[in-house]
Parts: structure tokens; sequence; C-alpha cells
């Protein structure tokens, strides 16, 4: 029973029973009960329906997002459907082109042909005209062969001839020196201290250029030669010659750079000049002492060629006022040899009062040779 009809049977029968009344209350209390659940059946089947449009609208958003990314993939097809269809056309252009080059190319090639035969034909002539041509130049090639062996022949004759002649020139430089040296010694035996000092000393720069001689202008000299072994050859002699204090030795370093010939000879005898004062005057008896050991280096350096050659001692030092007054003959010597070269020489020595401070007293002279391109 609805509500409507239970209270229109209270409209009816308003003075029943309250036996009857309750069953009616039963009745309503039921139809509470059912109303209830009804509603949430009704609440229940309304959160399912939200929850079902929940989804249908998500996958109505994927649905959309999908329809957009096709669409958009659509656009890039067209768009690339578009550029293909260019392509085409370029490619129609473009083959239209090599069509139209192909026909003058064959053109080209047809006129080429003709050309190519009259070329071949002026060719044979050509041909026959070069094998004439060859064999007149053969001819002349052996005469010409005839004469270079004739002229090869007096040029060999002629350097025979020069090199026995510079050889003769050398054998003759040498023997005058020996008889340079020859009278110098002789004089040196009728002269008194300190003259027959000086005159020794002439004999014996003497004898070094004699050596220098015979090393620089041997058989085997060549425009440019090593001067490391030069100056090693002429330090060995002079040490041997002039016998210094013992326990002073003298050196050669350096690599094997190069001189020109015209030069080594110059620069051996200022490297003798130099170590021979140094040998003489560096280590005086009285500064030495007992047991005193020194050094006499000479350093080359320079590769491949030369350009700078170091001879230093560590004895006493050189007097600065001396080298620059050039009073001393073996130092106007040195100055003289190295303009010929055309070499600078730079003088340091612990000795030189407004000289820096040197952990090693002795002296150092520099020669700067020019630079050779």
């Amino acid at each position: 029973m609805s509500h409507s009809s239970r209270k229109e049977a209270r409209s009816r029968h308003p003075e029943e029973s309250p036996e009857a009344m309750r069953r009616l209350i039963d009745d309503l209390r039921r139809d509470l009960v059912i109303s209830g659940l009804e509603r949430e059946q009704l609440q229940m089947e309304s959160d399912d329906l939200r929850e079902q449009s929940n989804l249908y609208a998500q996958a109505c958003d994927r649905l959309e997002a999908r329809l957009e990314a096709v669409t958009e993939q659509l656009r890039r097809t067209e768009r690339t459907l578009a550029e293909v269809r260019q392509r085409l056309d370029d490619e129609r252009i473009f083959r239209r082109s090599l069509e139209r080059q192909l026909l003058a190319s064959r053109v080209e090639a047809e006129t080429a042909e003709e050309e190519f035969r009259v070329a071949l034909e002026e060719l044979d002539q050509s041909s026959r005209e070069l094998a004439e041509s060859n064999a007149r130049l053969l001819d002349l090639n052996e005469t010409l062969e005839r004469q270079v062996d004739r002229r090869t022949a007096d040029l060999k004759a002629a350097l025979a001839d020069r090199d026995a002649l510079i050889h003769e020139i050398h054998h003759q430089t040498r023997n005058n020196l020996q008889v340079i040296s020859s009278l110098l010694n002789l004089q040196a035996s009728r002269l008194e201290e300190p003259s027959a000092r000086e005159v020794r000393k002439s004999f014996g720069r003497i004898q070094t250029m004699s050596l220098v001689h015979g090393l620089v202008f041997d058989d085997s000299s060549t425009a440019d030669m090593p001067i490391g072994p030069l100056i090693a050859t002429v330090c060995d002699r002079m040490t041997a010659e002039l016998e210094p204090s013992p326990g002073i030795a003298v050196q050669v370093t350096g690599g094997t750079g190069l001189v020109p010939l015209k030069a080594a000879g110059q620069l051996a005898l200022i490297v003798a000049e130099l170590v021979a004062n140094a040998l003489t005057h560096a280590y005086p008896p009285g500064d030495a002492g007992n047991g005193r050991n020194g050094t006499v280096e000479i350093t080359v350096t320079g590769e491949p060629r030369v350009n700078t050659i170091r001879v230093r001692d560590d004895g006493i030092g050189l007097d600065e006022s001396r080298t620059a007054s050039r009073r001393g003959l073996g130092l106007l010597l040195v100055q003289t040899l190295a303009r010929q070269v055309g070499a600078r020489i730079r003088f340091a020595s612990a000795a030189t009062p407004d000289a820096s401070p040197r952990p090693l007293r002795g002296t150092e002279i520099e020669i700067r040779l020019p630079r050779i391109d």
C-alpha cells in the first residue's frame, strides 16, 4: 500500500481501532524501510552512473586526443604528400632538362666524332713527321753526346790540373809556414827574455795556423764542415805543446753544427788563441797552488749551422781594460779574425768591477756567428 492510499484510507476511516492503527503504523514503517532501501539502491545506481559518466568522459578525452593526433598526422601526411608532389614535379622538369641535354650531347658527340676523325688523320700525318724528326734528333743527340764526352774529358783533365795546383798551393803554404816557424824559432834563440817569449808566442801561432790549414784544406774538404772536431784536434795539439799545469783540462762540448769552409780556419784560430791565453794567463802558479784543478771549456751550439762558440775558464779572470784598449797582440788577432768572418766577440769576466756576481770566477768569451740563410 502506498503512502497516498494509506492517507486516503485514514481519511475514509478516521475512527478506526487501535489495532488497525498499529497495523497502519507497521505498514508505514515497512514502507519507510523499503523507501530507504530503494533510496540507497538509487544512490548506488546514481554513483555507478556518475562513475560510468566519468569513465565515458575520460574515454571521450582520450578519443579526442587521439583524434587530434590523427588530425596532426593527417596534416603532416598532407604536407609530405605536397612535398612529394613538388619533388615529382621537379623530377619531371629535371628529366625534361636531361632529355634536352642528352639530345644536345648526341649532337655534340656526332660533331666530336667527326672532329676526332679529322684529328686522327692529322695525328697520322704528325706521327710520320715526328718519326722523321726523331731520326734527325737521334743523329743530333749522338753528335752532342760525342761533343759532351770530349768536353767532359777536357773538364776532368782541367779539374785534375786544378786539384793538383791547389794541392801544390796548400803544400807550398804549409812549407812557407814551416819556414816562417823555423825563422821565428831561430830568432827566439838569439833574443833575450821577454822578447824571446813574445817571438815564441808568434812561433806557436804560426804552428797553429799550419795545423789549421792542414786540417781545413785537406782532400775531403767541402763547402761546409763541422767545427767541433776541428777545434778538438787543435786544442789537443795545443795542450800537448803548451803543457799546462797538472789538473788543468781542456774540453770541447756541443753538437756537430756546420760552418762555411771559408770561416772554419779563422774560427779555429780564434778559439786556439783564446785557449792559449787561458792556459797561459788564467792559471798562474801563485794562484793555482798545489792540486788546483781547472777547466777550459769550449761549447759549440747551433744545428745544423753553428751560431755561437763559447770559450770559458774558471781561472783568475781577464782584465777588462786590456780588452777595451786592445793592447794585447792575441786579443787584437782575435778581433781581426772575427771581423774577417763577420763574427761578434763578447767578453765577460769575474775580474770586471761592474760585472754581475758570478758563481764561478774566470772568463767567458762568446763568439756569435752571423746568420746564413
